[in-house]
């Protein structure tokens, strides 16, 4: 009887691993029963075979799995390397995105600075027309001038109409301006021909012309007196409710052309800046997109190199650990197959070889399990090399769309900035443009209407004046005419003495002309002229006039603003 030693080392498999369906136990001999040793070797070939084909496949897909994991490592450094670049040229696109928005910044600033300044413009326009509307102009200024009005030509259709309704004999069609106003016409700008700050037009076509004033100059003498020296009466609020101011001689409808045209250029400057309103917006949303839709690792995962090195450590201890299991189901066959031509030979065998026999046949299941379990390991690492393979390349399909929408991306960039280019062009021409209309509205409105406010309260003063010289005119010919007319009657009453005395003692055909009375004398205007007529002005609009030519801002309001 030989002595018969197993040929297996079994050990247990290892925890956590995935346990593949069980084999199916083959069946062993009873220790008391003679061994049958054709059936021992049968199943230890079967055993063999089986653990041949499964460390085949393991083989094949360990190989597999290399070469998944060269191409995983080859598909992520492409990977990386696509995201990498795309990230950098989307931080370029988001650059681009800021400049725009930057220059459209820049561009809003300059606007908003000229919306103030047209604000300031205008509340002094304001300012200046509400001045001019709460100063009167006495009746007497307009109403009785047949040479000029206070402005220049003063023809007004709605006059015309009340004319021809009321069967008036008024004049309408002036044409009589003053010499200053004629050379500042004809050396004015365009703009200024075209909004001039003298209406051609009264705005109340209100202004009449009496043709038949100075006609008779005895009576312009005797209202001249009458006026200057009998009217000192204050008119009454009722009378001066129904006043012109110097508003009304304003041509509104010359500013509110000015303004409309200001508004329209600005919706100009408006409609052009709002053509790139949504590019930084749409820039920012497309990054946004593009970046979110990149294959980024998780941080908080190991990399793929990590990841692809623990799985083929793994997968070459599986195959060394399923090597060793074949070479002892390799080693229990050649056992069982010499134990076999042993019997054959008649060698008995004693019960402890039985014993070992039988329990290194019941271990085959065990074994063949635990190839199982650790095929189905490395298949799964097989398959996880393989689904990173697959995910990766359909990463870099993607990242060459990516790639594409970049390049779209970049020529839309090309064409945002050159559009924002020709749009700062366009818009720093309607800024200038803009700027312009208001140094038109300040010397064309503001100033003429200040200088024109300030004319009318120094234009009061000066008629004052003017009053007071006709006055003391008036006194000294008056002064005179009494005593040149004292010294007639004294040189009457002298002749007449003389003649009397002397008279009947001269020959008649002696000094005829000794008998004439004395020249009388008259004091009346240089041939060709007219007495003046001033008009009558309320002490309480002088006292206002000297007030507010003492008072400098009275007579500066609207410059802080310039």
């Amino acid at each position: 009887m030989s002595q018969f030693k197993s040929p297996m080392a079994y050990s247990p498999p290892s925890a956590g691993r995935i346990t593949a369906p069980a084999t199916p136990v083959v069946a062993t001999m009873n220790v008391t029963d003679q061994p049958h040793f054709v059936s021992l070797v049968v199943q230890s070939k079967k055993a063999l075979q089986y653990g041949e084909q499964l460390c085949t496949r393991a083989h094949s897909s360990s190989n597999e799995s290399a070469q998944a994991a060269v191409d995983v490592l080859a598909l992520d450094a492409k990977v990386r390397w696509v995201v990498e670049a795309v990230v950098e040229q989307l931080q370029l696109a988001a650059s681009v995105a800021k400049t725009i928005e930057e220059k459209r910044a820049h561009i809003s600033r300059q606007v908003n600075e000229w919306d103030s300044a047209r604000t300031q413009h205008t509340d002094s326009l304001d300012a200046i027309l509400e001045s001019l509307g709460a100063q009167l102009v006495p009746p007497d200024f307009h109403q009785h001038s047949s040479d000029s009005s206070l402005f220049g030509s003063q023809h007004s259709a709605d006059l015309e109409n009340e004319q021809l309704s009321s069967n008036s004999k008024i004049k309408t069609g002036f044409t009589a301006s003053s010499p200053k106003n004629q050379r500042n016409h004809e050396s004015s700008s365009d703009y200024n021909q075209l909004w001039s700050p003298v209406s051609p037009l009264s705005p109340s076509a209100t202004l009449r012309r009496n043709s038949s004033v100075r006609h008779n100059d005895t009576n312009d003498k005797g209202r001249t007196k009458h006026r200057n020296h009998t009217e000192t009466r204050i008119s009454t609020k009722e009378e001066r409710r129904r006043w012109k101011t110097l508003r009304d001689f304003v041509d509104d409808q010359a500013i509110e052309i000015v303004l409309d045209t200001i508004e329209s250029d600005r919706s100009a400057l408006e409609e052009i800046i709002s053509k790139t309103d949504d590019y930084p917006e749409t820039l920012t949303r497309t990054i946004h997109t593009i970046q979110s839709s990149l294959p980024f690792s998780d941080p908080n995962e190991p990399d793929a190199l990590k990841r692809t090195q623990q799985i083929v450590i793994e997968q070459e201890h599986l195959v060394n650990s399923m090597a060793s299991l074949l070479e002892s189901l390799a080693s229990h066959y050649d056992g069982m197959a010499n134990a076999l031509k042993d019997s054959e030979n008649g060698e008995d065998f004693s019960d402890e070889d039985l014993q070992v026999m039988n329990r290194d046949t019941e271990e085959l299941p065990t074994i063949m399990r635990e190839l199982d379990e650790s095929l189905a390991v490395i298949d799964e690492y097989h398959i996880r090399l393989n689904k990173a393979k697959g995910g990766l390349e359909k990463d870099l399909k993607h990242l060459h769309t990516v790639l594409d929408d970049l390049d779209e991306l970049g020529e839309i960039m090309s064409e945002m900035l050159h559009t924002q280019e020709t749009l700062e062009v366009q818009a720093n021409e309607e800024i200038i443009r803009l700027y312009d209309h208001l140094t038109a509205l300040q010397s064309t409105f503001h100033v003429p209407y200040v200088e024109y406010r300030t004319a009318f309260t120094k234009l009061l003063l000066e008629i004052d004046r003017r009053r007071q010289y006709q006055e003391a005119a008036e006194n000294i010919v008056s002064g005179m005419m009494k005593h040149l007319e004292s010294m007639t009657e004294e040189e009457n009453r002298v002749r007449d003495h003389f003649n009397k005395e002397y008279g009947g003692s001269l020959p008649l055909d002696l000094c005829l002309y000794v008998a004439n009375s004395p020249t009388r004398w008259q004091i009346v205007p240089w041939q060709g002229s007219t007495p003046e007529v001033l008009p009558s002005i309320d002490s309480d609009l002088l006292a206002e006039a000297r007030e507010k030519i003492g008072s400098s801002d009275g007579l500066r309001l609207g410059h802080e603003s310039q």
